[in-house]
């Protein structure tokens, strides 16, 4: 006959067994479930301006490097990306770019974390960039940039997902302020 710590170590062994199994099937099902997300990023204006940078401060009296500022619009319904295993949503904006010296670039311009259905539905009007745009090549000049949406989908079991809108099209960076062509 068994003693009481056998049976407690198979009943233990067995519902943990059993845990685990629910768990991945609950991760395997997440990753089938449809969702029909749709945003879009428009830049309003983008300036730029000359300054030199230091990782607490900008100086703009010294004209080292150029920062683009963005004033840009966001409109998105990214409800159909929650369901029960959605914990919650990463959205940000992203600039994408190439240069002769760096052939893909991408720049953060602006985040979010959304934890409810409720408020995944997007529409923003006058966002300046959260973050600093500085290029690799301390030049804005003759840049073409494709700016879009992405999401990553944070489950509460399982693997992480990740979208993005389609870019809409193709924003040039202006001369800095006070400079001729």
């Amino acid at each position: 006959m068994n003693s009481l710590q056998n049976r407690a170590n198979a009943v233990l062994a067995f519902s943990i067994s059993a845990v685990f199994c629910l768990l991945g099937a609950i991760a395997l099902s997440a990753l089938v479930i449809p969702g029909s997300p749709s945003g879009s990023v428009a830049l309003s204006s983008i300036k730029v301006v000359t300054g030199q940078y230091d990782k607490n401060w900008i100086n703009y009296r010294t004209r080292n490097n150029e920062f683009a500022n963005t004033v840009m619009q966001i409109d998105a319904d990214l409800s159909s990306l929650f369901h029960w295993n959605t914990k919650q949503l990463f959205v940000y904006a992203v600039a994408e770019y190439s240069t002769p010296s760096h052939p893909k670039n991408q720049i953060v311009l602006w985040d979010s974390i959304i934890t409810r259905k409720a408020r995944a539905k997007l529409s923003k009007k006058g966002l300046s960039n959260k973050y600093s745009l500085i290029d690799v090549n301390k030049k804005w000049t003759n840049i073409n940039a494709n700016v879009s949406l992405h999401w990553n989908i944070v489950p509460y079991v399982g693997y992480m997902t990740y979208g993005h809108s389609q870019a809409s099209e193709s924003y040039k960076f202006p001369l800095p302020s006070g400079t001729q062509s």
